[in-house]
Order: structure tokens, then C-alpha cells, then sequence
């Protein structure tokens, strides 16, 4: 799967961060572009991830 985040810095890191909290992603590949727009610097931020499945088995060891 590929996931794209753009706009400015502060709002694409607060996004990335929020996005790799919440998913955990496998980050496969990863690449980054800047490019300036009239006064702005615009980021544009490509990953190739495999997602993780939420459903895990949860194990428990008991002690006799």
C-alpha cells in the first residue's frame, strides 16, 4: 500500500507522527519531495508500507 502526506512541514510531521502512533505501520520504502508554491515550501512525503493486522492472540503464562 502507499500513503501520501503533503502541505508544509509542521502539518506533514504532525500527520506522519500521528499516522505511525495510531497504524504502526511496516514502512517498506520511503521517499520525499519539496517543492516551492508562490512563497510556501510544500512537502510531499510517499510511503510503501504493509499494514498490520489489528488482531493479535493475546497469551497468558500462569505460574503454578
Amino acid at each position: 500500500m502507499v500513503k501520501i502526506f503533503q502541505g508544509d512541514y509542521q502539518s506533514v510531521q504532525r500527520d506522519v507522527n500521528s499516522w505511525i502512533e495510531v497504524y504502526s505501520p511496516e514502512i517498506i520504502d520511503f521517499k520525499q519531495s519539496m517543492c516551492l508554491m508562490e512563497h510556501n515550501i510544500i512537502v510531499l512525503l510517499t510511503f510503501s508500507y504493509e499494514a498490520k493486522s489489528g488482531t493479535e492472540k493475546v497469551r497468558y503464562r500462569l505460574n503454578k
